[in-house]
């Protein structure tokens, strides 16, 4: 563009800036927008389209099961206010109530009803298996109309005979209601359910976790006894065929202008594109090759291509000197621990076939207490090995929750199991100075609790300290770490100077806390080095 048209026009100062290539993309993608545009719009009215169809049909089918299960409840309490108005005007209960049930028939067996001929007094007449919840709300002279049973799962309907003082009580459990309404459309990750103006009652039910899911709610025109039927569902989402109509006139107007700005760039941007590959390519450790020559390449850039292969190979070839060396430690750690872990573990198992021998409680305490510092020590060594696998160090929340294990399957001399353990880690990472001392501090701190309160609960947590990340409080809270004579007689016996020597090597005071009662110290968090 000439300077002249440049000053005519200032607004095309910009694109004068760009490449041919820029320039003929955006003048594709300008003139291609408007029929992307068009074609969204039509596809978009066409979905709205079936949705709403689709939100007509689900009213209709929650309309017509709120109109059954209306109508089966009045025909159900029409029977048994008759049966209570009769009784009401002196006639035999005994007779009412066989006939009642004889009227009924198979009907009986969907709802538990009792019948009342005055304002006090037991009920006169009884239908089905009455629940506790049915006694009470029918003797109460003036019950609401309908009370929704939420513990009980199920409704509670009462009606009035021609004669003021006789009423009838009907329970209807959550399923009979939900046979009642008998749905037609069977909607998938759907609730149906009955709601008062305090309560809901679930008529069926779906696990928990996807009763977050449903995000949409249809409640029927007509009310039934006062009180509403909603169905909670999945609003559904786009579906691929819907997005794909979505996205379809975008990716036509995307490879238009892709296929002209190909066209026009391919000789020039072509040989960089390929020479900045292969530089992300080394960096993540791949092996180079030469571009492969073309007669649309630049030399230039060939030139510059062979010689960083050249430096690529170079650098590799030492790179995989240091990552056999590399490789050699590893194995030799690796064997090391492995066979630690394994030493232990056969000590430990000596250490158990001895207990079982013993003659008296004392010694197998004893011998408990020394396995499990022996399992200790095991356990520690087996999570730095998996640890070192992934070059992570220990995992604080496994280490924990193995240690925990010992002491919740152990039996003591108090008999049964051992206390209940929480655990509340994040997945944090020690080194094996930290994780040794922990292992035994825990060790110290879980025995103390197993001997003097077995049945107290124990809750182990972990919490990043906010003035310094690198480190976190691991805190022990239990009910038998408050003021506990026969805790305080064990401290004093020595256990007290082993638990603040392990404190001393993890570098940190070991702080008890009755009145919170818990134990707590802080230690630091493992940053392993990232490749």
């Amino acid at each position: 563009m000439r300077k002249a048209d440049r000053a005519k026009f200032p607004f095309m100062a910009p694109i004068t800036r760009l490449s041919i290539g820029t320039r003929l993309f955006l003048i594709l993608a300008i003139a291609l927008l408007p029929l992307a545009l068009g074609a969204v719009v039509a596809n978009r009215s066409l979905a709205d389209t079936a949705n709403e169809e689709r939100s007509r049909l689900l009213q209709k089918n929650v309309d017509d099961a709120a109109l059954r299960l209306n109508s089966a409840i009045d025909n159900d309490l029409a029977i048994l206010s008759a049966a209570a108005s009769q009784i009401a005007l002196g006639e035999d209960p005994a007779k009412i109530c066989l006939n009642l049930r004889e009227q009924l028939g198979a009907k009986q067996t969907r709802f538990a009803a009792l019948l009342y001929a005055n304002n006090a007094g037991p009920p006169a007449c009884q239908i089905g298996a009455v629940p506790r919840v049915l006694r009470e709300v029918g003797a109460d002279p003036a019950p609401p109309r309908v009370t929704l049973a939420i513990p009980a799962k199920g409704a509670i309907f009462v009606t009035r005979g021609r004669v003021s003082v006789a009423r009838a009580a009907a329970y209807y459990s959550s399923d009979s209601l939900f046979a009642l309404a008998d749905p037609v459309d069977d909607v998938p990750l759907s609730q149906f359910e009955l709601r008062s103006r305090d309560d809901v009652l679930p008529l069926t039910e779906i696990p928990p976790n996807w009763q977050r899911s449903l995000n949409a709610l249809m409640t029927a025109r007509r009310m039934v006894a006062g009180i509403n039927l909603d169905l909670r569902y999945v609003r559904p989402k786009q579906s691929p065929p819907e997005f794909l109509a979505q996205i379809i006139p975008f990716i036509t107007l995307l490879a238009a202008a892709i296929i002209g700005w190909l066209v026009v760039n391919i000789m020039l941007i072509r040989p960089l594109t390929l020479l900045q590959r292969k530089v992300r390519q080394y960096e993540i450790g791949e092996q180079m090759a030469p571009m492969d020559r073309a007669a649309f390449n630049a030399s230039e850039i060939e030139e510059l291509d062979q010689g960083f292969v050249a430096l690529a190979h170079k650098v590799s070839v030492d790179r995989e000197a240091l990552d056999e060396g590399l490789k050699q430690q590893v194995l030799l750690t690796r064997e090391v621990h492995h066979r630690v872990k394994n030493n232990l573990q056969i000590i430990a198992s000596l250490i158990n076939l001895h207990a079982r021998t013993a003659d008296s409680d004392p010694a197998k305490l004893a011998y408990g207490k020394i396995q499990r510092r022996v399992d200790a020590l095991a356990v520690v060594h087996r999570n730095h090995f998996a640890g070192n696998e992934r070059n992570e160090g220990i995992n604080l929340r496994a280490l924990v929750g193995e240690l925990a294990g010992s002491f919740e399957h152990a039996d003591n001399v108090h008999g049964g199991d051992g206390p209940d353990i929480m655990i509340d880690i994040d997945n944090v990472h020690v080194s094996q100075d930290v994780g040794v001392p922990i292992a035994f501090l825990l060790t110290e701190i879980l025995e103390l609790i197993h001997l003097t309160r077995p049945d107290a609960p124990i809750r182990i947590s972990a919490v990043r300290k906010s003035d310094d990340p690198a480190k976190i409080v691991l805190r022990v809270a239990s009910p038998a770490l408050g003021p506990n004579p026969a805790l305080e007689e064990m401290l004093g016996d020595g256990i007290d100077r082993v638990m603040t020597g392990l404190a001393r090597q993890l570098r940190a005071p070991l702080e008890r806390d009755t009145a919170f009662e818990c134990i707590a110290i802080a230690v630091p968090v493992f940053v392993p080095a990232r490749a």
